[in-house]
Formats: C-alpha cells, sequence, structure tokens
C-alpha cells in the first residue's frame, strides 16, 4: 500500500509535468494543483472509528507546479464540516491537520504544528521567492469521542493555489472526506515515552522499550497487525545503523500469537500479531531491545515505526498509530591495556648473563567514532632498580604482533626503548576498533647490577 500510494504522487507529479510542456508549447504558463490521498482513490477515506481507537491518521500528498517564476501560497478551508444526514457534526478539535517536517524541498510549511480544521481560510504552504514546484504531506488526525454519535459523516475540504503579486487565476481542488463512527473495537497503543521508542546503551532504563497493545471489543474476524519502519533508521550525520542492531519481542498474548522470538527489524513489514479466528479481545506487549553497538558509529538514529491492521479474513486495511524510534549511540573512544598493572613493566630477581626477560601486554582500542586514531607509549625512565641503577636502552626492546589487527603495528622486528614517546600503532582510515600485543624483553648484561627493575610506560589513544 504504501508503494502504491508513493507511485500515485509521482505519477500526478510527472503529470503535471507533461501538462507543464504541453502548455509551455502553446505560449501559455502551467499553474496546477493536485491533492492526492497517500492510501490512494480520490477521497480521504477515514474508514470506521471507535471510541476506544483514540486517533486515526491519514496522509494526503500535495503536489504544485508553477512556472510563472512568480511566489505563491496553498491555502485550505473547510468548505463542508463533517456531518451526518441527521445533522450530527464533529466537534471542533477533533480533525486536525499538520505538516509532515522535511517532506517539501523549496517553500515553507506552515503547518509544522498540528492545530484544528475549520471554516477560516488557512495558509498551508507558502514558496520560496522563485516559486518553484514544490510538493509535501499532510497528516489529517481524527480523534474518537464519547459524545459523537455514531453514523456517517461525509465533509470536504477546499485546497486553494494563490498566486501572491502576479496576475495567474487561482486554482481550486476538493477533496472529498468521509468517516464512520462506530462504538465497536478498537486497539489502542502506549508506550511509557509517550509517542516514542527510545533506546541508549548507556542507560540503563532506555536498554529496553516496551509497546502495549490493548484490542478491546471484538472484531468477529481474523486479523493481523504488522509494523512497517518508514526508514532504516539514520544519524544527523548520515549515518545507517544496521538492521540487526535493534531486535524485538513479543510477549503477553492469551487469545493470538504474538512473536515470540527475537527477530531484528527490517526494511520489509513484519507481522507481530495475529489475531483468535474470531478476533476476540487481548493485550500484549512488543519489547524492543538493542543488540550488539560495537560495529555501529556513534550518533542519534531516528525513524518511524507505523503499525497496520490487516483483515485476513475481511478486507480492511488501515493505520493504527505510527511511533517515533530513537537509538541514542553514545561515542566510545577509550583505550585498555591487559593485564591491568597502571602501565608499571617489572622485572624481578635479574641476575647478569641471564637469558632474555618478557613481559607481554595487548592493547586493545574500543571506537565508534569513525576517525582515525593512533596510540601511543611514552616511557619517563628506562628501567631502575630501587637504588637509582639504570639499565641502559640497548637492553631494553619491545616488539609487536597482531591480534587479527587492522591497523598498521609500527614495530613488528625489535626495537630498542628509549624516554620519550613512541608511536605503537596507526588505525585504518575508517577508525575501525582494534587489538594488538606488545612484547617487552630484557637482555641482562654481564656487567648488571642484580635485583628488581621496573619502569612505567603511559598509554595514549588520540584522533589523528
Amino acid at each position: 500500500m504504501k508503494k502504491a500510494g508513493r507511485k500515485i504522487g509521482i505519477g500526478l507529479f510527472f503529470i503535471l509535468i507533461f501538462l507543464s510542456s504541453h502548455f509551455a508549447q502553446k505560449g501559455e504558463t502551467a499553474f496546477s494543483l493536485s491533492v492526492t490521498p497517500y492510501e490512494g482513490g480520490y477521497d480521504l477515506r477515514f474508514g470506521r472509528i471507535t471510541p476506544e481507537l483514540v486517533r486515526v491518521n491519514k496522509e494526503v500528498i500535495v503536489n504544485i507546479f508553477s512556472d510563472i517564476a512568480k511566489p505563491y501560497r496553498v491555502t485550505q478551508t473547510l468548505l463542508e464540516p463533517l456531518s451526518t444526514t441527521e445533522g450530527n457534526t464533529i466537534p471542533v478539535g477533533n480533525f486536525t491537520v499538520y505538516g509532515l517536517r522535511g517532506t517539501n524541498k523549496y517553500g515553507t510549511l506552515n503547518v509544522e504544528q498540528e492545530f484544528p480544521v475549520t471554516l477560516n481560510r488557512q495558509i498551508i504552504y507558502t514558496s520560496n521567492q522563485t516559486g518553484a514546484a514544490d510538493s509535501f504531506t499532510l497528516v489529517y488526525s481524527l480523534m474518537a469521542n464519547p459524545d459523537i454519535a455514531p453514523g456517517y459523516y461525509r465533509g470536504r475540504i477546499g485546497f486553494t493555489l494563490e498566486p501572491i503579486n502576479a496576475e495567474q487565476s487561482p486554482v481550486t481542488v476538493i477533496l472529498n472526506i468521509s468517516v464512520e463512527f462506530k462504538a465497536d473495537a478498537a486497539i489502542e497503543i502506549k508506550t511509557s515515552a509517550g509517542k516514542g521508542i527510545f533506546l541508549n546503551p548507556a542507560d540503563p532504563q532506555s536498554s529496553v522499550s516496551a509497546v502495549e497493545f490493548k484490542i478491546k471489543g471484538g472484531f468477529g474476524k481474523q486479523f493481523r497487525i504488522s509494523q512497517v519502519l518508514s526508514d532504516q533508521p539514520i544519524s544527523s550525520e548520515g549515518n545507517l545503523l544496521d538492521w540487526e542492531a535493534i531486535n524485538f519481542l513479543g510477549q503477553g498474548a492469551q487469545k493470538g500469537i504474538v512473536v515470540n522470538n527475537p527477530v531484528a527489524l527490517s526494511a520489509q513489514p513484519q507481522i507481530i500479531y495475529t489475531s483468535s479466528p474470531r478476533g476476540e479481545p487481548d493485550d500484549f506487549v512488543i519489547l524492543y531491545r538493542l543488540g550488539d553497538l560495537s560495529r555501529q558509529k556513534a550518533g542519534n538514529y531516528r525513524t518511524k515505526i507505523k503499525y497496520i491492521l490487516e483483515g485476513i479474513s475481511f478486507a480492511q486495511t488501515r493505520l493504527i498509530e505510527t511511533l517515533d524510534l530513537q537509538v541514542e549511540n553514545p561515542r566510545v573512544f577509550e583505550l585498555l591495556v591487559t593485564p591491568e598493572t597502571g602501565g608499571l613493566i617489572q622485572f624481578r630477581d635479574i641476575k647478569p648473563s641471564q637469558a632474555p626477560k618478557t613481559q607481554e601486554i595487548i592493547i586493545q582500542v574500543k571506537t565508534n567514532i569513525a576517525r582515525a586514531y593512533q596510540v601511543n607509549q611514552n616511557t619517563a625512565s628506562l628501567l631502575t632498580n630501587k637504588e637509582g641503577k639504570v639499565i641502559p636502552s640497548r637492553y631494553f626492546f619491545l616488539r609487536q604482533e597482531s591480534l587479527d589487527t587492522k591497523g598498521v603495528l609500527k614495530h613488528i622486528d625489535k626495537t630498542e626503548i628509549k624516554e620519550g614517546q613512541m608511536v605503537l600503532f596507526v588505525s585504518d582510515q575508517k577508525g575501525s576498533a582494534d587489538k594488538f600485543k606488545v612484547i617487552y624483553e630484557l637482555i641482562p648484561a654481564s656487567d648488571l647490577q642484580p635485583g628488581d627493575y621496573s619502569t612505567v610506560f603511559t598509554y595514549s589513544v588520540s584522533e589523528i
């Protein structure tokens, strides 16, 4: 259904381009408007709404084409309020509209905040100064109210494309609206965080997010609930979060069947619940959890999840609710040294002309900042005993070994250790997390004073 709606919107936009070309060949200007429900068709149909359903959202795609090279605006007016043949009407405030931020390309969407649809003329969009063609999406919402009388309601909204400081004639398009209010079955969705799913691995309270589903009344026939992600989660830097980074699991259903094994999110629609054959009332919870984020870049990732009701033995598909999904992946850039000795390297009971002595450490860098870095070692002093006797640097060495290392080890061959700073490692260009081994070797000289010798290394990691 989503693809079909988008295709209709795109198709209408190309028709407008074709008409513009046609007008241009005749020396005429093009100044046109189309208003298309997201789910297709020519009327905005909300279907059946019950008091328990709380809210139903429907999207409308508005396409404008203009080559008059003058600014313009689009207004809306409720020409006929939603009402029944018996004269019942929808209360003010129960029928609202807002624009989806970012769906327009050039002009200003004047309705990013939700407000009631009224009989008054309302400016919903203003073009840029050159009057460029544009499109945007409006979301109309109907809220159930126990005071709304059951019945079939119809209404009309007029959309007018008006030139600003130009002689072009305005263009008006009418959109018919219909909805049935009936005290019937309903599905209620809520989360502990309001209208969203928020996950953060650094916050124990946000490591799991629960979405509660309450199926009230009875549908009488079998149905299922699917979830559809509008897009792959993306950060403000443009990085995509892998689908496997989030999984979900259902629990608590008594009458129907809820997904009961952890499943990763997907670009495809996913069935999360199938009702009993009679569509009986039920309650269940979907738990969203974070998977392994070690390979994911730091950032605040966002998308939206739409929950869709689909009839199995009856023809009905409708949007139940849309929730924001947000994953905050904190910045990680840390250095781990194993064993944890605080950088102390110690050789005990050293005697002249002994066989070489070695000490090993493993250095690991955990990072998700996606920037190249290097690991440094700073030597404050050479190996020294408690009497202050120093072993010359020509007897003290280090070398490195790979542990499936992706970056560049700077001392594969044995290297003399001197006071000061040494670069041990340079990451790959992606700044991948990495680890490697450092082996320190002491060769006791023949004139060595026996005893215990030690030094302290300071390790650091820094961006390049």
